[in-house]
């Protein structure tokens, strides 16, 4: 057990094998994945839903509102992700959250980071992640949401601004209008004043129906944040 915990600190500090394909990066390589599997990566095309970031399914010239935000506008100024939840994303993302890789959260933040996505972080005064349930994070051992927060160093991390007072069901099998249920009032802010008046970036690993973003920037904007602009690795479908 100690023994598997320090090769797994090792191999977090230093890979020294692409962690897909296993091919040798270089004892100097700052990388963690060779470039035949980062071009791999499902990056999230152009144009997009200038407010949930939604992709528009091959469409072409000037972003625009999507039919979703204009019949139903979230609480929440701008949402983006990087890359859509499939191929190498997916997989490191199941093999952090599912398997306690550590390593792969290493990579979703490179992921983060080089995106324009990015863009979302200079506008912040701080980075809130979404939180989990204690008796989730628990088992988990890790939030991480808060670990793909800490992509942007140069932001206040405030995880007790938002907590999760209920458990809620896993969303993956839930139709959109239980998603939406699963989270109503599963989340609150203890402490206005904390963001009153603040610009938050609200992070997360997949945007999905936007249910959970959703709920936390509603009770965020509720306290008084004076924006929530949402960043997440991964998401899911079109607009």
């Amino acid at each position: 057990m100690l023994q598997s915990f320090f090769q797994a600190l090792l191999d977090f500090f230093l890979p020294g094998f692409c962690l897909f394909c296993q091919a040798p990066l270089g004892a100097l390589s700052d990388n963690l994945v060779c470039p035949m599997c980062l071009k791999e990566v499902p990056w999230l095309p152009g144009p997009v839903c200038v407010c949930c970031g939604a992709p528009f399914k091959g469409a072409v010239g000037l972003e625009h509102l999507c039919q979703g935000c204009l019949t139903r506008p979230p609480p929440f100024s701008r949402a983006r992700a990087v890359a859509f939840y499939d191929g190498a994303v997916l997989e490191a993302i199941h093999r952090l959250k599912y398997q306690r890789q550590l390593v792969y959260a290493r990579f979703l933040q490179q992921l983060l980071t080089d995106s324009e996505a990015a863009a979302l972080a200079l506008a912040a005064d701080l980075a809130v992640p979404v939180p989990l349930h204690s008796l989730r994070l628990r088992w988990r051992g890790f939030n991480q949401a808060q670990l793909l927060a800490q992509a942007f160093p140069q932001l206040p991390l405030e995880t007790g601004i938002l907590e999760r007072q209920r458990p809620t069901l896993p969303q993956v099998k839930l139709s959109s209008k239980e998603r939406r249920s699963n989270v109503k009032g599963a989340f609150v802010v203890p402490d206005p004043q904390a963001v009153a008046g603040k610009a938050v970036l609200l992070v997360d690993d997949v945007y999905t129906t936007g249910a959970t973003v959703r709920e936390c920037a509603q009770v965020l904007r509720r306290a008084g944040a004076s924006q929530v602009e949402v960043l997440t690795v991964a998401r899911v479908g079109y607009a």
